[in-house]
C-alpha cells in the first residue's frame, strides 16, 4: 500500500506454526499489503505449509528462510532488512499463531500516516482466554521500561502487533547489536525512545487459543529479559543527562521526521516544548530580559545542530542574497550566518513574549517617522498593513493593546507555532482577542 511517501508492509516471524499460519496470512492479504513471512528455521512440515501459501500468495507475498532458528528478534530483523531494501518505509509486524486482531490493520495505518515517524504500538485488551501468569508478569517488565526511558510513553512494550518506520528501525539494528530472541521486542522499543523516535498505542484485541503453540521458555527467556534490562539500566544511567534534558524537547514525529530541504515552512512542526517555552517565560517574569536571552545562545545552538532543515533553508537564502546583491557583501552562507540567524528570530520571539508580558513600553521602542502613524490615529480611519519578518508586528499589536493607542485585528497563521502561541496567551490574555487565524493559504483548485 503506498501513498506519497507512505508504503507498508506486513512482516510476520514464524516457527514450527504450521496449523495457525494459514488463516493468519488469509486475514491480512484482504488489506492489500505485501507479506514478507520469514521461516526462523522451521520444521519441514511447517516449510511445506508455507511453501504452499507462498505459491498461492506469489503476488502477495514474498518467503524468507532462515538456516537455522535464531529467534524471533533474528527473525524480525531479517523481514525489516528485506522489506527496506524492497522499497518500503514502514513495517507491521504481527505474530504468526492469530493471537493478534487482523481487523485492527488500518488503524495502525491511519495512525502512521498521521504520524510516519512514529512507532506503533499495540496496546493489549486481553479476554478470559489470558493465562494469568503471563498477564501479571508483563507487568514487571513494563515498570522496568519505564526505568529505563524515565517515562511513561512505552504502556506495553511485549506485545508483538506493532508498525516500525524502517529507516529508524533498521539504521537501529544495523548500528547496535540488538538480542535476537524473544528479549528483542522489548529492547528495540527502549533503544527507538532513547533515539527520541515518537510513539503512539492503539488498543488491541488478543486471544490465545486453547491448544496454541507457545516458544517462550520459561527458564532461559526470563534470564534473557533480565540481562536486557540490566543493559538497558546502565545504558540509562549513562545517557540520564540526555534523557533528561529531552524533556524538554518534543520528540520525532511526522511531520519532523518529513521536514525536508524542500518541506514549506508552514507545513513543519514547531520544534520547541511548551514546557521549555514556559520556563523561558517564568525567567523572563523572575529575572528580566537580560539573563533570559543568555539562555538563547545554547537553545539556538542546539536547534542549529539538529535542524537540518534550518540549516539547508538558511543556506538558501544566504546563496540567494549573495547572488542577488551583485559583489555587495553580504554574510556568507554556512553555519555562522545560520546561528545568527536562528538567534535574531529567537531574540524577535523572546521581544514578542517580553511585550506581551508587560516589560517593553513604547519608550523602548525605535518607531521610524512616527507622524505618519500618528496622522493616521488622528483622521480615524483604519489601514490595512502587511508584513514579514522585517521588524516585529507582534510587538506591535502588544504594546497598542497594552498601551490603548490604537485597535489591531491580526490575521496570522499560526498552525506552525501552537506551543508558543499558548505561552502568549498566557502571558497576556489579550493576545487572543482580536486575532483571526487562518489554517491554510495558497491558490485552491475551483
Amino acid at each position: 500500500m503506498s501513498d506519497a511517501g507512505f508504503n507498508a508492509c506486513i512482516v510476520i516471524p514464524i516457527y514450527n506454526h504450521k496449523d495457525a499460519i494459514g488463516a493468519t496470512v488469509e486475514r491480512l492479504v484482504v488489506h492489500g499489503l505485501h507479506l514478507f513471512v520469514v521461516d526462523d528455521g522451521s520444521d519441514e512440515a511447517t516449510q511445506a505449509v508455507l511453501a504452499k501459501l507462498a505459491c498461492q500468495h506469489r503476488e502477495q507475498m514474498t518467503l524468507l528462510r532462515l538456516p537455522v532458528n535464531g529467534g524471533k528478534g533474528a527473525a524480525v530483523m531479517a523481514g525489516l532488512r528485506a522489506a527496506k531494501r524492497a522499497g518500503y518505509t514502514h513495517a507491521l509486524q504481527i505474530d504468526a499463531d492469530g493471537q493478534h486482531d487482523a481487523n485492527d490493520v488500518p488503524l495502525f495505518l491511519a495512525a502512521a500516516r498521521a504520524v510516519p515517524g512514529a512507532v506503533i504500538l499495540g496496546r493489549p485488551v486481553y479476554d478470559e482466554s489470558v493465562p494469568k501468569s503471563r498477564l501479571y508478569g508483563r507487568y514487571l517488565t513494563h515498570v522496568w521500561v519505564w526505568i529505563e526511558t524515565l517515562s511513561l510513553t512505552i504502556r506495553d512494550s511485549m506485545c508483538g502487533f506493532r508498525l516500525y518506520p524502517l529507516d529508524a528501525a533498521c539504521a537501529l539494528i544495523d548500528s547496535v547489536d540488538l538480542p535476537t530472541r524473544m528479549d528483542f521486542d522489548i529492547e528495540i522499543l527502549v533503544r527507538l525512545y532513547w533515539r527520541r523516535l515518537a510513539f503512539r498505542a492503539i488498543p488491541t484485541r488478543v486471544t490465545y487459543a486453547m491448544d496454541g503453540v507457545s516458544h517462550f521458555d520459561v527458564l532461559w527467556d526470563n534470564v534473557r529479559i533480565s540481562a536486557s534490562h540490566t543493559r538497558l539500566v546502565c545504558g540509562m544511567l549513562l545517557r540520564l543527562p540526555l534523557l533528561l534534558a529531552h524533556k524538554f524537547m518534543p520528540r520525532k514525529s511526522a511531520a519532523s521526521d518529513s521536514n525536508g530541504d524542500n518541506a514549506k515552512w508552514w507545513r513543519m512542526a514547531e520544534r520547541g516544548s511548551r514546557l521549555g517555552m514556559t520556563l523561558l517565560a517564568l525567567s523572563c517574569k523572575l529575572f528580566g530580559m537580560r539573563f533570559t536571552a543568555l539562555w538563547l545562545h545554547p537553545i539556538v545552538a542546539y536547534f542549529l545542530m539538529t535542524g537540518r532543515a534550518a540549516r539547508s533553508a538558511s543556506r538558501t537564502y544566504f546563496t540567494h542574497l549573495e547572488q542577488a546583491a551583485q559583489g555587495e557583501r553580504t554574510p556568507r552562507p554556512g553555519w555562522r550566518s545560520a546561528y545568527r540567524q536562528m538567534l535574531a528570530f529567537a531574540q524577535s520571539g523572546l521581544d514578542k513574549l517580553a511585550a506581551w508580558s508587560g516589560r517593553i513600553d513604547s519608550n523602548d521602542v525605535i518607531f521610524d517617522d512616527s507622524s505618519a502613524f500618528d496622522a493616521l490615529v488622528a483622521s480615524g480611519r483604519g489601514a490595512l498593513v502587511i508584513g514579514a519578518h522585517l521588524g516585529n508586528l507582534e510587538m506591535t499589536r502588544a504594546l497598542a493593546a497594552n498601551g490603548g493607542h490604537a485597535k489591531v485585528t491580526a490575521i496570522v497563521y499560526t498552525e506552525h507555532a501552537k506551543r508558543f502561541n499558548s505561552v502568549l496567551s498566557t502571558a497576556n490574555s489579550e493576545f487572543a482577542k482580536r486575532l483571526v487565524q487562518v489554517s491554510d493559504f495558497g491558490p485552491r483548485r475551483r
